[in-house]
Order: C-alpha cells, then structure tokens, then sequence
C-alpha cells in the first residue's frame, strides 16, 4: 500500500513538473495573420515607452497554440493560437515578474502578476478553433492560460482571461 501511495505521488508530481513547453505546440506561419493591417495591441513599458502590435507584427513573434477549457466560454474547450505573452513583453523589454495592467476595448481593466505564473505559457490569441478572433468574438486579442495543462486559481486568473485585450502597461517597481 505504501509504495502504491507513493508511486502515485511521484505520479503526480512528475505530472505537474511538465516543462512549460509541453503544454503548446509551435505553428508554422499562418498566411491570415501575415496580412498587414490596424495596430492591435500597444504595450507600454515601466519607461513609458509604447510598443505597437499588428497582428501580422505579434505573428512574427511566433505562434503556438494549445486547446483549454475556457471560463468565458462555460468552460467548453477552445484551442488558441498567438503568440505567447513572455515573447510580446521581451520584445517591449518587460520583465517576466512584473506587474501588468491589462484593458479592454470594452473599459474592462485588471492587473496581472507575472511573478507566479512566469514559467506558463500564456497565449495573446489572435484565433480560437482556427477563426480570426474579431471584437465580436473575444478579439482581436484575448489573454488565455492553459488551463488544460496547469493548475491555476480560477479565483485569481479568471479576471485575467481578457477579451478584446488592446494595452498592456508594465505597473512601475512592480507594483
């Protein structure tokens, strides 16, 4: 019983110990997302520097995508294609344990912690089951997590899963 036990737990945890990596798959260009177009997404540094994204310019970060359930939508499972949100906040030179706050085209506005969630995958979607995302439908940009492959307190990231996601600002001193 006692070796069951613990074959179970390292079971568990070698579970839970999953590179980061495992959990999404990198895409290959995608020629609806090389299209030039409107900006989509401005990230504004702790400097105040602004960095503006197309979705052809947040593509050429590189995609990944991975399917999760998603609490927006009942928890229904969806797969999500964009870049992944630690390659946008490198390239606008963001810390990976900062402070974020995000808003919406619809006012919605929270903060984001980075710190404990440094090491998974979150992805700026730019697609959900292969369909551009617009603003009718969670677009152009919604913040997923794998919720799939990760245990995270819905109580805390559920707020984070912002649709029509359009700024993000590095909070200063991380705050």
């Amino acid at each position: 019983m006692r070796r069951l036990l613990l074959s179970l737990t390292l079971l568990t945890l070698s579970a839970c110990a999953r590179p980061a990596s495992s959990l999404y798959t990198p895409v290959e260009a995608d020629p609806q997302l090389v299209t030039p177009g409107p900006v989509v997404l401005t990230v504004v540094n702790a400097a105040g520097k602004e960095f503006t994204f197309t979705r052809a310019g947040l593509a050429a970060l590189g995609l990944v995508r991975f399917s999760t359930p998603d609490p927006s939508r009942k928890n229904e499972a969806h797969e999500y294609t964009g870049p992944l949100l630690s390659a946008v906040l490198r390239e606008a030179g963001i810390a990976q344990t900062a402070t974020l706050h995000l808003v919406a085209l619809d006012k919605y506005k929270t903060d984001l912690k980075l710190a404990p969630i440094r090491d998974v995958p979150v992805i700026l979607a730019l697609k959900s089951d292969g369909q551009l995302l617009e603003p009718r439908n969670f677009g152009p940009v919604y913040m997923t997590f794998p919720y799939g492959g990760v245990k995270l307190d819905p109580n805390i990231y559920n707020a984070a899963w912002v649709w029509q996601l359009y700024r993000i600002e590095e909070r200063p001193g991380g705050a």
